[in-house]
This record gives structure tokens, C-alpha cells and sequence, in this order.
């Protein structure tokens, strides 16, 4: 099968990649079927960071040719997939920004249980630190599914635990005794 991927070129901190068809069992420098283009990222201009051989590689498609992830990235920004994979690709776009919600969600929840876990130092907050680890569970679950309501739900409940967490040290908490003025007095002689 025909693969439109890159070659990099350049040197160490510089990079500049062609893009290709290239057969897939080709090594990365291998043999070139054809030139499709080329991108420089460390062009300062962005419209001159991207080159796309538009007719070509609509020709290589139609063919059968497969882009690798990154050349699929700057294909469909370019507008020159066909609709079938268009609408692949604007899946997986909208997937992988569900995932990123997760993973925030994810973050939260991390943050609240290692304050939970600074708060069971100083009182018993143990039911709500097992809520807050039980909703880190299922939101790391909710990353592998991509499914971001219940990230979120998973989320709103470490946040509630972690307030009645924070309640319920402070009730559990002994109120200071005011401090009386005779010693102050005593010192003032």
C-alpha cells in the first residue's frame, strides 16, 4: 500500500520534512515515489510553512494512497481529503478533544484527592477521600471512552466531597481558648 507521509531533512534544531507517497514497507528515507510537498516549521511565516501539491495528492488518494496522522492533520486544514475521509478525520478530531477535556477532568480530580489526603492529617476524612478516589476511577475510565458527561459528573462529585471534607474538619476541629490578659499584665510589673 502507498502511505503520503514524511521524510525529515534539515539538521539537529532545525527540522524540514518532505511529504511523499512512499510505499509503506519502505524505510523512513527510502525511496520516493513521488514529491507531494513539503513542511518547514521553522518558517516564521505560517503561510509558507505548509506547500501542498493539491492535484497530486487528490490523484494519490483516489488511487488508494493512506496520509499517516499528520499529513491526514494538514490535508484536511488544507481542504483536499475526500468526504469519507473528511468526516474520519473531524471525528477523530472531535475524539481527541473529548479526550483532552477528560484528561483535565482527570487533572482536578488528582488535585482534590491530594488535598483530601493533606486534610485526613488533621482529621478523619476518610469517606470522603474514598467518594473523591471512586470518581477518579470512573473519570479515568470515562478517558478510554472519551465521554467527557461523565468526566464531568465524576468531577462535581470530588469537588462536593472536598467541600464536606473541609466542613467536617473544621467542626471536628478544637476551637483555640482566647488567650486571658492576666499574663500580660503580670509581664507589664
Amino acid at each position: 500500500m502507498v502511505r503520503i507521509r514524511m521524510q525529515r531533512f534539515g539538521r539537529r534544531h532545525r527540522p524540514f520534512y518532505r511529504i511523499n507517497a512512499i510505499d509503506q514497507r519502505t524505510r523512513r528515507n527510502g525511496r520516493v515515489l513521488e514529491n507531494l510537498g513539503y513542511y518547514n516549521p521553522m518558517d516564521p511565516d505560517e503561510s509558507k510553512q505548509v506547500v501542498l501539491k493539491g492535484e497530486q495528492i487528490q490523484a494519490w488518494l483516489a488511487k488508494g494512497a493512506q496520509p499517516s496522522d499528520t499529513v491526514r492533520d494538514m490535508l484536511g486544514k488544507a481542504d483536499l481529503l475526500d468526504a469519507k475521509m473528511k468526516a474520519e478525520w473531524e471525528a477523530d478530531r472531535e475524539t481527541n478533544m473529548n479526550r483532552g477535556k477528560c484528561k483535565a477532568a482527570v487533572k482536578q480530580i488528582k488535585s482534590i484527592v491530594a488535598e483530601l489526603d493533606k486534610l485526613a492529617e488533621d482529621a478523619d476524612v476518610t469517606p470522603y477521600a474514598n467518594t473523591a478516589k471512586k470518581a477518579l476511577t470512573a473519570a479515568e475510565a470515562s478517558l478510554s471512552l472519551a465521554t467527557v458527561a461523565d468526566a464531568e459528573k465524576a468531577a462535581a462529585t470530588a469537588s462536593s466531597a472536598l467541600a464536606d471534607a473541609k466542613k467536617a474538619a473544621a467542626a471536628a476541629a478544637p476551637e483555640p481558648e482566647p488567650a486571658s490578659e492576666e499574663p500580660a499584665a503580670e509581664e507589664a510589673e
